[in-house]
């Protein structure tokens, strides 16, 4: 075939964009519930 592989194509801006922000969501699905958990267990009880 003529042309680019799919493997030699660089990533441009927008896809680069979308797969950053779909990882930040991901990670803050799974660091949010235990970051509050963490901090529940850490306040003091009256």
């Amino acid at each position: 075939m003529v042309g680019f592989r799919p493997a030699d194509v660089p990533p441009t801006a927008a896809v680069k964009f979308i797969g950053a922000g779909t990882a930040a969501c991901i990670a803050d699905l799974f660091t949010f519930p235990l970051d509050t958990a963490k901090v529940r267990l850490q306040r003091p009880r009256r």
